[in-house]
């Protein structure tokens, strides 16, 4: 593999001459430490697996960027303990869950409405959306990946990867200038949407390198008056300038941006006095009110990258898939890219499955990164400067929580399901996340997905499923990486059967991956369950797949 450009190699051949200390090996390796790269750092770690992450800047970018996560993340950050530290965050700030079209900020309200995010998904999920800032939302994620032993490395920079068959080796520059290589089993690259790791492996990107063409303004202004009791999360402006406001938590500084046309304007035509002007009509403002902070043109994207993965590296996050920001749901995509991608690396790093699992990642993630791009595009038609193709527009919800993996297996009643759905319409199809539903505890209410824990697969029967909790404890009588629960018959507070929300019968199955989706279903009892879940269990874990699948993504 080359270098990571001539600007990186220049880099190192400059760089200290400090002696490298002797590699150290360590079986993840993450580049990349904003939302996505630190969750994937939190999720192994949590899960007894150390990575080592290395980020080129020192601290958390304050640039204002995703502000709300959606109920299927923050399930996955309940799973590792750290999902009561953002709502806490939350329940310090105003409430902003709704958007606005307005005059301006300080004038009337044309138009208002809540954020989808904000619905109430009790019914499909233990978990609220939460409306935090990124920056906030990597504090917390980044504090927990540290308790739970992750090796964080701010100021560090990759300037050179090499891969081999069985691991990759890194060299990296310490901020003091030093350098020092780290050996790897598995580089996990979120580097974002201009990733080097992308581009050096020559993967290319389908979709619209620039839907529209945005001029961001930044401002700082004491806007606390103006938003008192409004709960607006954003707001935009009537047309014609259509301009999009946003703004941090504190309420003290954000962002106006507008679109412009490269053909007919110049970037540089928007010099101080344009960019006063622009944010005092969003603002309502008078420009002594308020202080620049600069100004950046950027392109708005649509693509997805036409592979996640070569040999022992993975891609994740924008390094793979940038959408729109209309919905919300980039950060959220790229979190639930590190959430089954590290489900599946933690796996096969304890030796419960096969290395070919690894091969699932990149159909699974693709097929959700694809439709998340198109329904993010059908969103932001307004503001393209290129045409967009008509298609269904799905809910959010269906989006952010409902989309269904394809799975290997033989189950008919799959094959015509959606790849993305309303949550509430799944009945426990193979591919589909598990459908929540509450358990009682000693210690208060639970989930049925609270049942899939420490990165162990779960065989979850029905009310009179014991055949199959036997197989599960023959299969493995330790619980290693198998975990088994009954349904309950009834639940109080359900107008459902617990059977019949996750498709099958009181004497059916379901076995269910680390990160919450279904992997195979028995509707029905079997004749000899051991033989069905062992079966059962080898696909999912990737062990009944023949070589030759494997030895193709091996590096030569």
């Amino acid at each position: 593999m080359p270098d990571l450009g001539e600007a990186a190699a220049k880099a190192n051949r400059t760089a200290s001459a400090t002696a490298d200390p002797p590699s150290a090996r360590v079986p993840v390796l993450i580049v990349g430490g904003s939302v996505v790269g630190a969750s994937a750092a939190l999720f192994l770690a949590a899960r007894g697996i150390t990575p080592v992450l290395v980020e080129k800047h020192a601290a958390v970018s304050t640039r204002p960027r995703a502000k709300l996560f959606y109920p299927r993340t923050m399930e996955a950050y309940r799973s590792v303990g750290a999902d009561q530290d953002v709502y806490a965050v939350q329940h310090r700030l105003p409430p902003a869950d709704h958007a606005a079209v307005v005059a301006s900020l300080a004038g009337p309200e044309l138009r208002r409405w809540r954020l989808p995010a904000a619905e109430d998904f009790s019914v499909v999920s233990p978990c609220p959306s939460a409306f935090v800032k990124q920056a906030d939302l990597e504090e917390v994620v980044r504090a927990h990946a540290r308790a739970a032993g992750a090796d964080l490395r701010f100021g560090h920079r990759l300037l050179q990867l090499r891969r081999y068959g069985d691991h990759v080796v890194a060299r990296v520059r310490r901020a003091d200038g030093g350098t020092y290589t780290v050996t790897a089993d598995y580089l996990l690259a979120a580097d974002g949407n201009g990733s080097a790791i992308r581009e050096s492996l020559g993967i290319g990107r389908s979709g619209i390198d620039a839907v529209a063409h945005i001029m961001e303004i930044g401002f700082e202004a004491d806007l606390r008056p103006l938003l008192e009791r409004r709960r607006l999360a954003l707001a935009f402006t009537r047309p014609p300038e259509q301009a999009f406001l946003s703004w941090n938590t504190a309420q003290d500084r954000g962002t106006v941006s507008v679109s412009y046309d490269p053909a007919l304007d110049d970037p540089a035509a928007f010099d101080d006095g344009r960019c006063r002007e622009i944010v005092s009509r969003a603002l309502g403002l008078p420009p002594s009110s308020f202080t620049l902070t600069g100004s950046r043109p950027w392109h708005m994207g649509a693509w997805v990258a036409d592979s996640y993965r070569v040999g022992r590296v993975f891609l994740l996050g924008d390094a793979v898939h940038v959408t729109p920001p209309t919905g919300g749901f980039g950060a959220n995509t790229g979190i639930q890219d590190a959430w089954n991608l590290t489900a599946k690396l933690v796996s096969v790093l304890r030796g419960h499955a096969d290395p070919r699992l690894l091969e699932d990642y990149e159909p699974e993630r693709r097929a959700v990164g694809r439709i998340t791009v198109e329904q993010a595009l059908l969103r932001t038609r307004h503001r393209a400067l290129v045409p967009i193709e008509d298609r269904p527009l799905l809910s959010e919800a269906a989006v952010a929580i409902g989309y269904r993996y394809p799975m290997p297996g033989d189950d008919p009643a799959t094959g015509g399901l959606p790849v993305a759905d309303e949550p509430d319409r799944r009945r426990g199809e193979p591919g589909t996340r598990l459908p929540h539903l509450p358990l009682a505890g000693q210690d208060g209410p639970h989930s049925t997905l609270d049942l899939v824990r420490d990165g162990r697969y779960l065989l979850l029967a029905g009310p009179e499923g014991g055949p199959w909790a036997q197989a599960a404890r023959r299969l493995d009588p330790h619980g290693v990486f198998l975990d088994a629960a009954l349904l309950p018959r009834r639940i109080a507070s359900a107008t459902t059967r617990p059977a019949d929300a996750c498709g099958i019968g009181d004497r059916g199955a379901l076995l269910i991956r680390p990160d919450h989706v279904i992997a195979w279903r028995a509707p029905h009892a079997a004749p000899d369950p051991l033989t069905a879940l062992a079966a059962a269990t080898r696909r999912a874990l990737g062990s009944d797949r023949p070589a030759a699948r494997a030895e193709a993504r091996t590096d030569r």
